[in-house]
């Protein structure tokens, strides 16, 4: 029987677009607990370090199906017609997290040439599935307002893309949110051209001023939508639960896709989400304290930055998310920067991964605040800023 050295492996064409998580790559260094890790996006763990989870009956140990638990649907569908969105349980998918929901849509509507736009800078794991699939993708430089409506529809008339893919909810990385008029304006010129809106809303419920506007898809009158969601950012991450709703002529596809993919999604994880979220009165409240407790470190992150970043970079406070998005007017090789940050115990995510490759992009990094102790996070915004303002001298 003839074999094959490595060499010799025959693999995918579209390997040769695969890219690595820079986030994630960052997070397997730091499992050190001595780290002061700014890098990921991850929830603070001292909010369920008391939390009784709900017992989980026999019967979901078995197969289910590909959908997802009715009753987990049911409350995930009817949260997002409260938004305002047509949405009910039969359009309503649940998915490995809401990863899941990029790479199903992806593979419905991507192949080698075919253009997508995104916002500059974006979430760097959608650019990963995006390129992987070898879209033709064209970024948008985005403001505090959004992406310039007139900008879109330009770009839209020159490239014919049948996709959009916004995260216009404290955007990750940069945490804008999409002004009430601008979703409107977007949603105008996305109906003009028919072109299907991929909208991710992780975030929405991490609010730390007035609740963020409805969905951009909840403005659309004719052109098809789907919208991701998540339960990471406020019940528990490891449980790996997302939700995808969208138009009915969607679903189908997405749900034969789901099927190929995974069967179905873990069914203990969703009775256990299901029971934690059927009772909206202790979700609030859970929802409540998690938003005080993320204030408070927003707030603290704002003080230090103000103390040690004042005089070298630009940022702005951030109205929810986890995340603050620093521009360095001076470039520096924030490569460099984080190499000489870990030596000293400190990790942080260089703003590069969330821009397109090879373009002239400014010098910006994303700093995590959910995640750091309080007691911990003027020391490490004092070290890196150290090192920032080293490379600056030289």
């Amino acid at each position: 029987m003839p074999t094959q050295t490595p060499s010799e492996i025959r693999l995918a064409g579209r390997i040769k677009n695969l890219t690595g998580s820079v986030a994630r790559d960052i997070l397997s260094r730091t499992q050190n607990k001595d780290i002061i890790s700014f890098a990921g996006g991850l929830p603070d763990a001292s909010l369920w370090q008391n939390l009784q989870l709900p017992a989980t009956p026999p019967a979901a140990y078995q197969y289910g199906p590909s959908e997802g638990e009715l009753p987990l649907r049911q409350i995930l569908a009817s949260r997002a017609a409260t938004l305002g969105l047509p949405a009910n349980a039969q359009t309503t998918l649940i998915t490995s997290g809401s990863q899941q929901g990029l790479d199903l849509a992806a593979k419905l509507f991507l192949e080698a040439g075919t253009p997508l736009i995104l916002e500059a800078p974006t979430y760097l794991a959608a650019l990963q599935v995006f390129q992987l699939f070898e879209a033709n993708i064209h970024a948008l430089p985005l403001n505090a307002e959004g992406l310039e409506p007139d900008a879109l529809d330009a770009l839209l008339t020159r490239t014919q893309a049948p996709l959009v893919y916004l995260n216009p909810t404290f955007q990750n990385p940069s945490g804008a949110c999409y002004s009430l008029k601008r979703r409107k304006q977007i949603a105008a010129v996305l109906d003009a051209h028919n072109t299907v809106l991929l909208e991710d809303d992780p975030y929405r419920d991490i609010s730390y001023e007035d609740d963020a506007p409805p969905p951009i898809a909840r403005f659309l009158q004719k052109t098809p939508w789907i919208y991701l969601s998540s339960v990471s950012k406020t019940l528990i991450p490891g449980l790996r639960l997302g939700s995808l709703c969208c138009s009915p002529q969607l679903f189908e596809p997405l749900l034969k896709l789901k099927q190929a993919a995974d069967l179905h999604s873990n069914r203990p994880a969703q009775f256990v989400a299901a029971q934690m979220l059927d009772n909206p009165a202790e979700n609030q409240k859970r929802i409540l304290a998690l938003r005080h407790h993320y204030r408070q470190k927003r707030d603290h992150m704002q003080s230090a930055l103000q103390q040690h970043f004042g005089d070298i970079a630009q940022w702005t406070l951030p109205r929810g998310g986890m995340f603050f998005w620093l521009t360095l007017p001076q470039s520096r090789d924030l490569a460099a920067a984080l190499e000489s940050t870990l030596q000293q115990g400190v990790a942080f995510m260089p703003g590069s991964p969330f821009f397109l490759p090879k373009q002239n992009n400014p010098c910006c990094l994303r700093l995590n605040f959910s995640l750091v102790p309080l007691e911990k996070m003027q020391q490490g915004l004092r070290i890196l800023s150290s090192v920032l303002k080293r490379q600056q001298s030289n």
